[in-house]
C-alpha cells in the first residue's frame, strides 16, 4: 500500500539485550515514547511477542501505517524471520514479521540493529548528504552497516558490514567465529577494561573494574592519566587499522562511529582519523568524514520505523 498525507508515522521498535523500547517515528524524529519492556521477566519469545504485541497496539494511533524493529542476530529481512537473537534464549527462526503482521495488521519490516541504526544515520544523522557510508558501533561488540550508492547493503547471505569480525591480526585472539585477530576482541567495553587493569598492574598500580569502564578510562585520560591516554590511542589505531582495510575497499564519503566507546571523543577520534591518513592515498581520505553519530540510543528506533515506513510506500 503506497503511503497517503495522512500516513507519515511508523512504530519502531529497538529490540536490547534486557529490554524492548518502542516509539511512534515521523520524519525521524521521536514522536511519542512507549513503555520498555523488560525481556527477563517475560519469559519466552511467544511471551515477549505477546508483551511487544500489546504495546505497538497501544502506540497505535491515526497516521501510524507500519510497523519496524531492529533486532541483534543474525536477521532476515527479507522473509522476516528471526534466526538467532542475541543474549535472548528461545528465540530460533522465529517468523516475526508474520505475527506482527497478523496481529497489528499493518506493514512490517525486521532488521539487523546495526542496519537500522545505520539507516536512521543516513536518513536524518551523521551520514546524511552522502551516497556511500559506512556506519560502526562500538559497545559489547562492534558491529556496523552500509549504505552504498544510496541503498542499505545487505550482501548475499543478509549479513554485511560486521565489521568487528574483521581481523586485525591474522595470528590474533580467536574471534567468536574463528576468525584470529577480530576486531571486537579488543575493542569491546569488556576487552578495553580487561587490558585497562594489566596496563595499570604492569605499572605497579591496581586499578578496580570501576576505574577501567570506557566512561571512567576517558575521565582519566582527560585528566591527564598516561596509562589512559596510551590505551586511547591504542584503541583508536587499531578501530583505524580496520576501518583502512574498508576504505581500499569500498572508498566511501563518511565513516560514521557511534556506540558508548565513541563517547570518547577526540581521544579516540584524533588517533582513528590518524591511521587511517597514514595508511591510504589522500584520494581515499582526502574528502572522507569520519565524525560521531548523532542520534545517540534513539538510532535502532528511528531506523528501524524508517524501514518500515519507506517499505509502506513502495507496497
Amino acid at each position: 500500500m503506497k503511503t497517503t498525507s495522512e500516513e507519515r508515522l511508523a512504530i519502531g521498535i529497538d529490540f536490547g539485550g534486557t529490554t524492548i523500547k518502542c516509539a511512534v517515528v515521523g520524519d525521524g524524529k521521536i514522536v511519542r515514547r512507549g513503555e520498555i519492556i523488560d525481556t527477563k521477566t517475560c519469559g519466552d519469545a511467544d511471551a515477549i511477542i505477546n508483551a511487544l504485541t500489546n504495546e505497538v497496539q497501544r502506540l497505535k494511533s491515526p497516521g501510524v501505517c507500519a510497523v519496524g524493529a531492529g533486532l541483534p542476530g543474525f536477521v532476515d529481512s527479507i522473509n522476516g524471520v528471526v534466526h538467532e537473537l542475541s543474549n535472548v534464549p528461545g528465540w530460533k527462526n522465529v517468523p516475526l514479521r508474520y505475527l506482527l503482521r497478523e496481529r497489528t495488521e499493518m506493514t512490517v519490516a525486521i532488521e539487523n540493529d546495526a542496519n537500522a541504526m545505520t539507516y536512521a544515520e543516513w536518513k536524518f544523522g551523521a551520514g546524511r548528504n552522502h551516497m556511500n557510508v559506512v556506519c560502526v558501533t562500538l559497545g559489547t561488540g562492534v558491529g556496523g552497516g552500509l549504505i552504498l550508492n544510496g541503498e542499505l547493503y545487505r550482501g548475499s547471505q543478509l549479513g554485511a558490514g560486521e565489521l568487528g569480525q574483521m581481523s586485525i591480526d591474522f595470528r590474533g585472539v580467536p574471534g567468536h567465529y574463528g576468525n584470529l585477530g577480530a576486531l571486537e576482541k579488543y575493542v569491546g567495553n569488556m576487552q578495553i577494561a580487561e587490558r585497562a587493569q594489566k596496563l595499570y598492574a604492569a605499572a605497579g598500580r591496581a586499578a578496580t573494574a570501576s576505574e577501567c569502564t570506557p566512561a571512567a578510562l576517558a575521565g582519566a585520560a582527560n585528566g591527564g592519566d598516561a596509562i589512559a591516554r596510551g590505551l586511547w590511542r591504542d584503541i583508536g589505531t587499531e578501530i583505524g587499522a580496520a576501518l583502512v582495510n574498508v576504505l581500499w575497499l569500498l572508498n566511501p564519503d563518511a565513516i560514521v562511529i557511534g556506540g558508548g566507546i565513541a563517547n570518547a571523543g577526540a581521544l579516540l577520534f584524533e588517533s582513528i582519523r590518524q591511521t587511517v591518513e597514514t595508511r591510504t592515498s589522500p584520494v581515499f581520505h582526502g574528502h572522507l568524514d569520519i565524525v560521531p553519530a548523532e542520534l545517540g540510543n534513539d538510532a535502532g528506533i528511528i531506523g528501524s520505523a524508517t524501514i518500515a515506513l519507506d517499505l509502506n510506500k513502495r507496497l
